[in-house]
């Protein structure tokens, strides 16, 4: 391969081998199943659980997520449902719409410029507040103009991946893969005085609004405050899902809560957490005004995650959170360039944390440092993840 964004160095298809070699050799048959080994203590606590994926925002370090997605893929795990939140709706939904994993790393690697995303001087913010202001002057202030990228770009590129891959755009009732995306809603942005418009957080799934299409839903869930405009749907806008749920652990709980017709069938969360992880940024990390927007959007969203992971982890009560935290570098919502080494770090990453018997040990850790960073020392620990 001439270009070095097609991994000539390294094929995560050709995958698992751990030190990847040049030649692309792989791994069949016994030596697939010896090395799948140091995979049996997670394996064996999956055994006859459903399982279902909850994947966060995290901006261009989305690439993650498909790196997760292929160590699963690999281990032989089925996945039941797959949630979303942001940039996690993004491959979230694109994986329930039936792209495999392979051709979610492609459509990754495929990302050469901010520009496909985000539109002409997606790298100069400063360039696009004024022209927005300029348009915000004439035509008038909107929730439509409520953004320093423009969210058509976005959308284009959304709809022309799923025709290329899947024929069309799928409404949220024909997914192969039952799928949910976190947003929020906003309401009609013109309120009656004599009536109350309520916000309120707002599932897009095929439960709640199976004819809304899937690029809709994903453009609602990222609709990220400042940087795009909140997202029209019927008559209503909604913006940014980690406004209320970075990582939509609570929203899969509630659904495994609602399934007491089907025996509520013990349940495992594995949970992709790209957030904010509590150590103090580098002051390069943050250079671009919308990472810092991005970075003070995860403080306060890991505030509601570490409450959702105290509430919602309970072994013994049969919905259990494996969490992963696969994201080892700072990616910056222009660092396209970093995506090829991004999805490498993360498959490393995940292979890491889900081997061995220490596959739950990030779940413990994090809920010690969550009745912590909550201030809620007194608060009843959860069950204990060992005794699942």
């Amino acid at each position: 391969m001439s270009n070095e964004r097609e991994f000539d160095w390294f094929s995560l298809e050709r995958q698992p081998q751990q030190q990847p070699s040049r030649d692309g050799a792989t791994l069949a048959g016994d030596e697939l199943g010896r090395w799948k080994e140091q995979f049996s203590p997670l394996l064996r606590f999956l055994r006859r659980k459903k399982v279902v994926v909850a994947l966060s925002g995290g901006g261009m370090a989305m690439s993650c997520h498909v790196s997760v997605l292929r160590v699963l893929e690999l281990l032989g795990v089925p996945i039941a449902a797959i949630y979303g939140t942001s940039a996690g709706a993004v491959i979230a939904g694109l994986h329930a719409a039936g792209l495999t994993v392979a051709e979610l790393e492609q459509v990754m690697l495929d990302i050469t410029s901010p520009d496909e995303l985000f539109g002409f001087a997606a790298k100069h913010p400063a360039m696009r507040l004024v022209a927005g202001e300029v348009v915000r002057a004439f035509a008038g202030r909107s929730f439509d103009r409520a953004g320093i990228y423009d969210s058509t770009r976005l959308e284009e590129y959304l709809i022309n991946v799923l025709q290329r891959y899947v024929g069309g755009v799928p409404r949220l009732s024909d997914l192969p893969l039952p799928f949910s995306c976190v947003a929020f809603d906003l309401g009609t942005g013109r309120p009656e005085p004599q009536r109350r418009e309520k916000t309120t957080k707002w599932v897009f799934s095929d439960g709640t609004s199976p004819q809304v299409s899937l690029a809709d839903a994903i453009g609602a869930s990222m609709a990220i405050p400042g940087t795009l405009p909140p997202k029209k749907i019927g008559s209503r806008f909604y913006i940014d899902g980690a406004t209320v749920e970075h990582l939509p652990i609570a929203t899969a709980f509630h659904d495994w809560q609602s399934a007491r017709r089907l025996g509520r069938p013990r349940t495992v969360v594995i949970a992709v957490d790209l957030g904010y992880g509590g150590n103090a940024p580098r002051e390069e990390s943050l250079s671009h005004p919308m990472d810092l927007v991005l970075y003070s959007n995860s403080v306060q969203s890991r505030a509601i995650t570490d409450y959702n992971l105290l509430h919602c982890h309970r072994p013994r009560r049969g919905f259990s959170v494996i969490l992963l935290r696969p994201r080892t570098i700072s990616v910056g919502i222009c660092d396209v360039d970093k995506i090829p080494t991004v999805m490498k770090t993360a498959y490393e990453e995940t292979l890491r944390q889900l081997s061995g018997r220490g596959f739950l040990d990030l779940t413990a850790e994090h809920t010690r440092r969550a009745k912590a960073f909550l201030g809620q020392g007194d608060i009843a620990s959860p069950d204990d993840p060992s005794e699942a």
